[in-house]
Parts: structure tokens; C-alpha cells; sequence
């Protein structure tokens, strides 16, 4: 289910969702762009009905849009719902979006919206890739990295243009990023609403 739809209730919702699975269409179900609470309506409702419900959901989840960590990946752990993030770079923002722009290599993060988030992060992002080259990484690998380190994640949705970028997303499962790495990512791209670790406000 791609998106939510608030006029159907999940009663008729999972009628026709158990209909499609015992007539042999799909195996599972899962969702996409669902908030927690949607989830928890969802499952709350298969449980009444003895049917397993949903067994995942996708959502837009990385170091710069990390909404999901406040309530839908909490929720989804709840109810045994794997969580799948899908621009898992946000557009290339995080694949080492600045230097791409200084150099003129830029393709996917120089549009869409790398480029809508790119004025409010760019503090963040410029601090980002200083610490990538600090720790001897590429952003796109720390950046997914992070990713698929995160309590919760099952999983993210690539979508690489070349075979370098395939092959970059490859090393990014072989990258382990440490506790005091794990903080310092933490301390530049917070939980919206975490006042104890404001976001980067300045280049520094």
C-alpha cells in the first residue's frame, strides 16, 4: 500500500487484502509513507481479525530526514514491522553532494530534493564530509552505512545509477562505523525535536 487511504476503513482494508492473498496474488503485505499511528491501527485491527497484518513498511529515512526515529520506526518495532528506507542518501545530498557541486560532477544531488534540503543543511552537510575525510570514507558508503546500522532498519531502497555506484553500496555493508562515530553523526544530524543536540548552525 503505497499510501494511506483515510476513507477506507481497515476492516474493508484487510478484506481485500486477505482476499488477494488467498487467491494466490501477493504473499505478503506491507506499506509505504505510513506514520506509527497508521501502523498501529493497521495491526491492531489484522490482530482482531487472527491475520498477520503488515510485514513492512517503507519509508524516507537518513542522516538529513530522520522523522521515523520519533515514531514510526519505534511503532514498527512494536508490532514486528520490518522498516525499509527508501533515499537512503536523500538524493545524493549525502553522497558528497558540495564537493560534486564545486567540481561540476554533480548529477542526482544537484536536483530534486538534495537541492530543496541543501539551503537549510548546508552547515551540516559541509560538516558531514569534513568528517568523512577526517575518518578515510566516502560519504555515500558512511551515509548508508548509517543507515542499515540503525535498530529497526531491515533494509534500504537503491537506486544506483552506475556499476561504481553498485559497487559503493556494496562496501557500505562492510563499513562499521564506531560508538564515538556513531555519536559525532548523531551530534551533526539530530532527531527533529531533540533539544539536547541542537543542529549544526554554522560552518565552524
Amino acid at each position: 500500500m503505497h499510501r494511506l487511504d483515510s476513507a477506507a476503513p481497515w476492516d474493508e482494508i484487510w478484506q481485500a487484502m486477505d482476499r488477494l492473498v488467498t487467491s494466490g496474488k501477493v504473499c505478503y503485505v506491507g506499506s509505504s509513507n505510513f506514520a506509527g499511528w497508521n501502523i498501529a491501527a493497521a495491526q491492531e485491527t489484522a490482530m482482531r481479525r487472527n491475520a498477520m497484518g503488515l510485514v513492512s513498511e517503507q519509508s524516507i529515512y537518513n542522516l538529513a530526514v530522520r522523522r521515523a526515529d520519533a515514531e514510526l520506526i519505534p511503532a514498527a518495532r512494536a508490532y514486528g514491522v520490518g522498516v525499509f528506507a527508501w533515499s537512503p542518501l536523500h538524493g545524493g545530498l549525502l553522497s558528497g553532494a558540495l564537493r560534486k557541486l564545486a567540481e561540476g560532477t554533480a548529477v542526482k544531488s544537484a536536483q530534486g530534493r538534495a537541492q530543496e534540503l541543501l539551503p537549510d543543511l548546508r552547515a551540516n552537510i559541509e560538516a558531514y564530509e569534513r568528517f568523512c575525510e577526517r575518518i578515510g570514507e566516502h560519504p555515500a558508503e558512511v551515509g548508508l552505512s548509517w543507515v542499515l546500522s540503525r535498530p529497526g532498519i531491515s533494509g534500504a531502497v537503491i537506486g544506483p545509477r552506475t556499476l561504481g555506484q553498485l559497487d559503493s553500496a556494496l562496501r557500505a555493508l562492510d563499513l562499521h562505523l564506531g560508538d564515538a562515530e556513531l555519536a559525532e553523526l548523531d551530534a551533526l544530524f539530530p532527531v527533529p525535536g531533540d533539544a539536547a543536540r541542537p543542529p549544526v548552525t554554522g560552518a565552524g
